[in-house]
């Protein structure tokens, strides 16, 4: 699983910093073909989305509204977690899960309570990520 995000990475010309203890850095090619990249977990996590080179959202932006937080879900034979990002009155939700043969990434975003837009990654597994290594308080999700 590894190879096939690295050779994903390298094609889009992206690094994806990752080492077997914690990854740093992971990204997904979404359905829509955009990129969702969290980079600087474990110090302060950024969110990028847009095509490869030419993101068209980063957060934070050093808006007083602006916050980052995580979460975890449990639910009968699984899991998931999440790495969320506010701006204004919209959360950008990076999501990770797995259940008994199956598994789910992707990007949920939310207007309020609202989802706006929800986005599985075309990889399965490609957004795996060590969660208590996430610099962000936990909270919840606006639903």
């Amino acid at each position: 699983m590894l190879k096939k995000m690295l050779m994903t990475a390298s094609v889009l010309g992206m690094g994806l910093a990752a080492s077997s203890a914690h990854a740093e850095s992971v990204s997904c090619v979404l359905e829509n073909e955009k990129v969702l990249t969290l980079s600087n977990l474990s110090t302060a996590p950024v969110y990028s989305y847009g095509t490869a080179g030419n993101f068209e959202m980063v957060l934070p932006q050093g808006s007083a509204e602006g916050t980052v937080y995580k979460g975890e879900e449990s639910f009968s034979g699984g899991g998931a977690s999440y790495i969320a990002f506010t701006n204004g009155n919209y959360t950008y939700v990076a999501y990770s899960g797995i259940g008994r043969g199956w598994s789910f990434d992707g990007l949920r975003l939310y207007n309020g309570s609202e989802i706006i837009l929800e986005q599985p990654c075309k990889i399965p597994e490609a957004m795996r990520y060590s969660y208590p290594s996430i610099n962000a308080p936990e909270d919840l999700l606006p639903y």
